[in-house]
């Protein structure tokens, strides 16, 4: 064999040896891209942020939010549940959970934010909710400032958005934890509920005049998903009044007054004609802290485990403490 053919033997055995790394190479590189902790770590990963809102907006940002407005009790909530509650530069003076929301410096109330105050604190994202904020919305977005509406109206939607909330805040991964172990809770009772009678549930959000909870509203949601049937139904959606004497007609089961109408069991089995309720007769009329109830956010499970107990204590044992109906 000449010196020339061993040349060239030695030049084909070392690309054949470099073409079954490169190989390797690839095939590592597919493994890595596989696994999820892998690729989120990765820096092919990073890029802008996309969520859409429950105002129908696309929120883009070119990297997670760092500096956080929230402009709704609810809204700080989640921040804090989901691990960005340290993003968090501002809130408004109804932030009162967890206990460090009370600690943020304040933008005004709920119903009317001062923009002035917001922009001051320079924030790369603000937390907005619907209805009276509404127009806050274009007002930011012209002086250059994100906003994203969180407004859901259901449990699911709430999960949704605190997903979403996760992935614009940099905490994906313990967002999808807290979501996962909601939506694990519900499902629990969801399932011990199916099949089972569904008691009526009247829900008193004021008393004077009496208001209740109609459709659309996360309480109805979560009577619902209690295994109970809200009776507030029948009168609209949101929180419509409705009259003492179709409440004598309907009659419910269980009656559920929310701290927010300040009263309490043995107040209500004392108006006049309530003693003639079966809830009342029964002993099944109780008070809820109603942040557990209109508040979109991770508590909303807690209010739906109490309501559980509620409307079947058969299933999940009376409230602690019972609320007695009786003087």
């Amino acid at each position: 064999m000449t010196s020339d053919h061993h040349a060239r033997l030695r030049i084909v055995t070392a690309a054949a040896a470099l073409t079954v790394a490169l190989l390797a190479l690839v095939v590592l590189a597919a493994c890595g891209s596989s696994g999820g902790a892998t690729s989120s770590a990765s820096p092919a990963a990073a890029g802008p942020i996309t969520a859409t809102d429950d105002s129908g907006h696309q929120v883009t940002l070119a990297k997670p939010a760092a500096r956080v407005v929230s402009l709704a009790p609810a809204n700080t909530e989640i921040a804090f549940a989901i691990g960005a509650g340290g993003k968090l530069v501002a809130g408004t003076s109804y932030d009162d959970y967890p206990a460090a929301a009370k600690a943020l410096p304040k933008i005004g109330d709920f119903q009317s934010p001062s923009v002035e105050k917001i922009v001051s604190f320079q924030p790369d994202l603000v937390l907005a909710t619907g209805g009276i904020q509404s127009g806050l919305r274009a007002k930011l977005e012209n002086l250059g400032i994100k906003v994203f509406v969180v407004n859901p109206s259901t449990l699911d939607a709430t999960c949704a958005d605190m997903t979403a909330l996760g992935r614009l805040l940099g905490v994906s991964g313990k967002a999808t934890t807290v979501v996962a172990a909601m939506k694990q809770r519900a499902a629990a009772i969801e399932q011990k509920v199916a099949g089972l009678s569904k008691p009526t549930v009247f829900v008193e959000i004021y008393s004077k005049p009496l208001m209740t909870a109609g459709t659309g509203t996360f309480i109805d949601n979560l009577v619902t998903l209690a295994g109970g049937t809200n009776i507030g139904d029948a009168a609209g959606s949101g929180y419509p009044s409705f009259s003492s004497e179709v409440l004598f007609k309907d009659n419910p089961d269980v009656y559920v007054a929310t701290t927010g109408s300040m009263a309490s069991p043995v107040q209500i089995a004392k108006r006049s004609g309530y003693s003639g309720l079966k809830a009342v007769k029964d002993g099944r009329v109780y008070v809820i802290d109603d942040n557990l109830l209109v508040r979109p956010g991770p508590r909303l499970v807690d209010g739906l485990e109490q309501l559980a107990q509620m409307i079947h204590p058969e299933v999940f044992g009376s409230p602690s403490p019972v609320a007695s109906a009786t003087p």
